[in-house]
């Protein structure tokens, strides 16, 4: 059970940093201050965020143990890491793709102009 917790936190650490890059560059780069709340952004980063840091540690804690092979257990984990590095590069993508480019002002109404 030792094993399995360590490796947990591992990767647990390990997806919230490279979530927290992502979300960095997003917020502060691509998402300027008020395009983060106009195209709703949020329900596409809990998405994210479900699947890079309770999925993959979750399934990392499922699969490890200590009896495996070490040649086992890194090949189940590189399938993991695999799968969460598609998903999180399939979601940064989405987010390219809807980023706000304008905000226009016209007849008392703000309207974004996305990608």
């Amino acid at each position: 059970m030792k094993f399995r917790l360590k490796m947990f936190g591992l990767h647990l650490l390990a997806s919230i940093a490279a979530l927290s890059c992502i979300f960095g560059a997003l917020y502060f780069g691509w998402y300027r201050w008020p395009g983060w709340y106009l195209a709703d952004v949020s329900q596409v980063v809990f998405v994210m965020a479900g699947v890079d840091v309770v999925v993959g540690p979750l399934l990392t804690f499922v699969v490890s143990g200590s009896s495996k092979p070490r040649r086992v257990l890194t090949r189940d984990i590189a399938m993991i890491v695999a799968v969460q590095l598609f998903a999180l590069i399939y979601g940064t993508m989405s987010l390219w793709n809807g980023r706000p480019l304008y905000y226009a002002f016209s007849e008392n109404v703000l309207q974004v102009v996305q990608a």
